[in-house]
């Protein structure tokens, strides 16, 4: 199916996008004369460290200028050759993606991103309803990788299965082909380093070298940022594994209980939707208000810019949250979010 150009702007990984490229006929050498893709080439790779230059206007109009900034920002991360960057980057597009897919009110649309990972067949009568299925192979593929495999939100056994297909809603597969488009981006930059261009334009070789410039302060701090917050569910503390128990179980938690469980996982990056998902079998649950309350203390509301963080162990012994405090591990640090480390080594 042809995709038109607003469409490709917001899914610039469809071959569709190369193909449009083609036609306009441009090559390096352009692009590097263009300085509105230049500046949002840039603009894409800055927004994955948080160094987030004013987009420029011509962004949100010029539909030719997203999809071929697209492309060159691959080049400049295929040309600075960083493994974290590069899954910096596949996260922060991913993630606008998924916004966009969320939103997306045209499901031919959906079908096509779909067909473009293989993922056959895949059987949707009402795009507005659940009534969505994927083969349990690509499902599977999807949710035994990376965060998703840690929610016990996507394990199959919860799933309804019927002939080989695996029921999900509208915004569970936006999710999982979210998780696609991350893997398809770090891929793509992948093979792309592979075949360096030997004869760069100085203007690209200037934009890369500004960016690399710019990402090698600020590296050090995400690498810190990476240790502290990438914890497997097996390495969680003892409270929280308790407190998640307690939560799935239907067993009522005190508010700091529910405050420490919910920072803890947000600081892991668990989705707000699994964590929502966790206290639904609680009795007093209602999912709009602890979808807010989860979302308040994700710093989406309220002017708050990160999540909350989790009380210290201290506190949480005066509240009887703490479940072994003579633990040789919990004995040794302040916070809870720590306990992964000192488990690790």
């Amino acid at each position: 199916m042809p995709i038109p150009a607003a469409a490709l702007a917001k899914y610039p990984f469809l071959s569709q996008s190369k193909k449009y490229i083609v036609q306009l006929e441009l090559d390096i050498k352009d692009m590097a004369t263009i300085t509105t893709v230049r500046d949002l080439a840039k603009h894409r790779v800055f927004a994955s460290f948080d160094l987030i230059p004013k987009t420029p206007k011509e962004a949100n109009k010029d539909y030719e200028t997203e999809i071929i900034s697209y492309t060159l920002a691959l080049l400049y991360l295929s040309e600075i050759d960083d493994d974290k960057l590069t899954q910096r980057f596949a996260s922060s597009e991913a993630n606008k993606i998924s916004v966009y897919l969320k939103k997306e009110k045209n499901k031919e649309v959906i079908f096509e991103i779909a067909k473009e990972f293989g993922w056959s067949p895949i059987q949707v009568n009402d795009y507005k309803s659940t009534s969505i299925s994927i083969h349990f192979t690509t499902y599977l593929k999807m949710t035994s990788r990376g965060r998703l495999s840690h929610n016990t939100i996507w394990q199959l056994v919860s799933r309804a299965i019927e002939k080989g297909q695996v029921q999900v809603n509208p915004k569970e597969l936006s999710r999982l082909l979210q998780e696609e488009v991350h893997n398809h981006l770090t891929q793509s930059i992948k093979e792309n380093t592979k075949q360096k261009i030997l004869k760069l334009p100085l203007e690209l070789k200037q934009d890369i070298d500004e960016l690399n410039n710019e990402y090698q302060k600020r590296k050090p701090q995400f690498e810190k940022i990476h240790i502290e917050v990438q914890a497997n569910e097996s390495e969680y503390p003892p409270c929280i594994s308790s407190l998640i128990k307690r939560a799935t179980n239907g067993q009522h938690l005190s508010h700091i209980e529910r405050f420490t469980l919910v920072t803890y996982l947000l600081h892991q990056g668990v989705e707000i939707d699994s964590i929502v998902n966790i206290f639904s079998k609680v009795s007093d649950f209602k999912e709009e208000k602890t979808r807010y309350q989860i979302e308040n203390l994700a710093g989406q509301r309220g002017g708050i810019i990160k999540p909350y963080v989790t009380y210290n162990c201290a506190t949480l012994q005066t509240h009887n949250v703490c479940l072994n405090p003579n633990d040789s591990i919990c004995n040794s640090i302040k916070n809870p979010l720590t306990y992964h480390l000192k488990k690790k080594y």
